[in-house]
């Protein structure tokens, strides 16, 4: 049986590309795609029990092409669970996954910033990474030993902020969009959260941290299909490689398209 790997983060279809990388190691995906918002006619037990039986029917028929798209709903705790147990149930395990921030994708669609920005911005970019790290970490803790430990990665593709763009005017050419303060504010939160779940758990016997950074300028990081193809290649380098982690070893990142160095995860020079 194939390995299993949960991305999460970046949206299909947004995450088209990525996944298509990450397909060519044979891996089976499960990709988180936007909730859909029903309107209309409250539905009795009986509709509502139809509606899943055909859900998942329909998803395990998807299931079969290798890639399935799961809706998530990143305010809600109960999404992320849901989310975690699908996966576990429609390929049978849960080996790996990828949280997923793009500082960039989420600057081009944050176009105003008020009140109701913030509190949007702190249901997708902040709790709902939180809430599904810790049901992700829950399920590793639940895994048979015979299957070893479960890998998380923390992946962020960092873009320009206005602080950066206030000390390098260079950086303002049109190509890139620049970060709202809240968004910055998010991507700092959840580098800060990737380093200290990393510093929690870095000598599990079963969950894995690997942290990823870089921005559209770092050799790898270009294309999200080429983001997607080095991964998989780094993550089965890893497990190769990895021997029992070392607790004196400092917990850094490491840039796409750069090759596993001995020892293990969390290893990595920021």
């Amino acid at each position: 049986m194939g390995k299993t790997i949960l991305i999460a983060g970046k949206n299909m279809p947004d995450a088209g590309n990525f996944t298509e990388g990450i397909a060519l190691s044979g891996r089976n995906i499960i990709v988180t795609g936007l909730q859909t918002e029903y309107e209309g006619k409250k539905l009795t037990i009986a509709e509502r029990k139809q509606n899943q039986a055909n859900y998942e029917e329909e998803k395990l028929l998807e299931a079969k092409t290798g890639i399935c798209t799961i809706e998530w709903n990143k305010a809600s705790p109960l999404s992320a669970r849901s989310l975690v147990l699908q996966t576990a149930t429609i390929y049978s395990n849960l080996d790996e996954a990828v949280l997923y921030f793009d500082e960039e994708w989420y600057a081009s669609k944050a176009n105003k910033m008020d009140s109701e920005e913030v509190a949007r911005a702190s249901d997708e970019m902040l709790v709902g990474y939180q809430y599904l790290a810790l049901e992700i970490l829950s399920s590793f803790q639940r895994r048979e030993t015979k299957d070893g430990p479960g890998t998380l990665v923390f992946l962020i593709k960092e873009g320009p902020s206005p602080i950066d763009v206030f000390r390098s005017p260079a950086l303002k050419t049109g190509l890139s969009a620049i970060s709202s303060p809240i968004v910055a504010a998010c991507a700092s939160a959840f580098s800060s959260f990737a380093e200290n779940i990393a510093a929690l758990y870095h000598d599990s016997i079963f969950a894995n941290i690997v942290l990823v950074r870089g921005d559209r300028t770092t050799e790898g990081f270009r294309r999200d299909d080429e983001t997607g193809k080095w991964l998989c290649t780094y993550l089965n380098s890893l497990e190769k490689n990895a021997g029992k982690p070392d607790p004196k070893r400092p917990i850094q990142w490491v840039k796409p398209g750069s090759k596993p160095s001995s020892g293990g995860f969390l290893f990595f020079k920021r």
